[in-house]
């Protein structure tokens, strides 16, 4: 399984020896934070709050009771769901890839575990990844919660409010530590969402340069959902795992994050010649044999 060891050594090894972060980790990391700011900005500044407590809801700066805030809340959340459908539908699953915060805590965790993996930095490696996992389980809290019920609410209420930011922390912990990306291969929800909204897309990975490629495997030991990146557009495809359907296509089941072309520019870099692997719009070969083909087979 490319989810483990064997996935960190390929991509991390490799990234080591690289010595400089590749385009994708910044483009990650950069959208990770401007999103988890804004995010936090929203109940923060009172912009956006459901106060679950006493019911101080604040809109746009203003007080209101707890109806109109769900109103105002309910016309920006059905916006952004659905831009959310239509961008899986015809580009697939970059949310995925780039933005899901778990994805990027998953990854955060595997380089910790990475580092850490001798003597004893190997104790102490989930430690960060404890407070990535309470920061956003704060953020989620301030949504709900107003925080001053922690100074001045009941016995009861600051029990209740605890508990719900512990058991959040704790949960999105146990992800983490104890699943890391097999929740992304097989359980999460979201994703079986996308997947099936994207069968078929115009963007994904392909197989560009394929007289470059040196058949090192190092794509396919990378994939965190077991995927053959140098077979996307053939009609087989993974079986489905846990929650996903066994009929879905490579390109529904592909994460768009990149680790399969991260190392195919690190193997042929050494070689001076272009990646075999490339990730961006098909052209029409890259998607020729996904569609058609795809659908003839399941029949």
């Amino acid at each position: 399984m490319p989810v483990g060891n064997k996935r960190l050594r390929t991509l991390y090894g490799m990234g080591a020896k690289r010595g400089t972060i590749h385009r994708y980790t910044w483009w990650r990391w950069g959208l990770g934070i401007a999103l988890t700011v804004g995010t936090a900005l929203l109940p923060l500044t009172g912009t956006l709050r459901l106060d679950l407590w006493r019911g101080r809801c604040m809109w746009l700066g203003e007080p209101v009771g707890l109806v109109e805030a769900s109103k105002a809340f309910a016309f920006p959340f059905l916006a952004v769901n659905i831009a959310i459908i239509v961008a899986s539908r015809f580009l697939g699953r970059w949310l995925c890839g780039f933005v899901c915060p778990i994805g990027n805590m998953n990854r955060l965790a595997e380089w910790f575990r990475w580092k850490g993996r001798k003597g004893w930095r190997r104790y102490v490696e989930s430690l960060p990844v404890f407070a990535a996992c309470l920061l956003l389980s704060a953020i989620t809290f301030s949504f709900w919660v107003d925080w001053r019920v922690f100074v001045e609410g009941s016995t009861m209420a600051v029990w209740v409010a605890g508990s719900f930011l512990g058991g959040m922390t704790l949960g999105f912990f146990g992800i983490v530590q104890g699943l890391g990306m097999r929740f992304c291969r097989e359980l999460c929800p979201s994703g079986v969402y996308f997947a099936v909204l994207g069968p078929d897309t115009r963007t994904g990975v392909e197989f560009s340069h394929p007289e470059t490629c040196t058949d090192c495997h190092a794509c396919e030991n990378t994939c965190p959902v077991d995927l053959m990146p140098r077979e996307m557009a053939e009609p087989k495809h993974r079986a489905g795992m846990g929650f996903y359907p066994d009929e879905l296509t490579n390109f529904a089941n592909c994460l768009r994050c990149g680790d399969c072309v991260v190392v195919c520019e690190d193997t042929t870099a050494r070689h001076g010649t272009p990646s075999a692997l490339s990730m961006g719009v098909l052209s029409p070969a890259g998607r020729g044999a996904g569609s058609e083909q795809a659908s003839a087979s399941q029949e």
